[in-house]
């Protein structure tokens, strides 16, 4: 985990807590054992103990807070990759959601890109982490696309009958496709053909002229 990473850990809001330093030290040393556990060995051999014991933590401690090692693990990938893709707001919707696809093209390339993997692969295997990985990651990073995409249709830049959940699939399947399977690279070219290609379908079309006003 680089430097960068531990100092997104550092300032993540819900980590630093008024009032009780001492509980907000603990929770960052669990975070930064956590995720520094996942970089290294992924989710198959990361455990509470192992968390535990390089954090200097108690395993009570730490579920008192995250009640499943799945969970824990989740919210150790979430406190470094969110602050990496979140959304501009440039006042164009469709440019917000190219260049925030762009952010998680960057951010699935490295090595948070092999975390999520990772985590997938155990959601096959693990129902916990699937629902943590869902609850906690897929649910929340749609809330945000939907946001986006309602702003769009409320400044008339994309349809008015737009269905929504289906834009956000087919905005970043492909994204998390290549990822997951490797077949071809999640690299600039491919992210601005995927996001013209969708939001040009996204968007509002003119309001048919009639024959009358035609022939008129």
């Amino acid at each position: 985990m680089s430097a960068a990473d531990l100092n997104n850990i550092e300032s993540k809001p819900e980590v630093r807590r008024r009032g009780r330093p001492r509980a907000d030290d603990t929770r960052i040393a669990i975070l930064k054992a956590a995720y520094e556990l996942l970089d290294e060995g992924g989710i198959s051999s990361f455990t509470i103990e192992g968390v535990a014991a390089r954090a200097g933590s108690a395993k009570s401690t730490i579920y008192r807070w995250w009640p499943s090692r799945q969970s824990l693990a989740v919210a150790a990938f979430l406190t470094v990759a969110l602050p990496k893709i979140s959304f501009p707001d440039s006042g164009c919707a469709a440019n917000d959601i190219k260049a925030q696809m762009h952010k998680v093209a960057r951010v699935y390339r490295g090595k948070i890109g092999r975390v999520v993997r990772d985590l997938v692969a155990a959601g096959i295997s693990e129902s916990g982490a699937a629902e943590a990985f869902v609850d906690g990651y897929v649910w929340q990073r749609r809330e945000a696309v939907r946001e986006v995409l309602r702003r769009g249709i409320q400044s008339g830049e994309f349809d008015e009958n737009l269905d929504i959940e289906s834009a956000i699939d087919v905005l970043y399947g492909p994204m998390f496709y290549r990822l997951l399977v490797g077949h071809g690279a999640i690299d600039k070219k491919f992210i601005d053909s995927t996001a013209d290609i969708v939001l040009a379908g996204l968007a509002k079309r003119p309001a048919a002229v009639s024959r009358r006003g035609a022939a008129a």
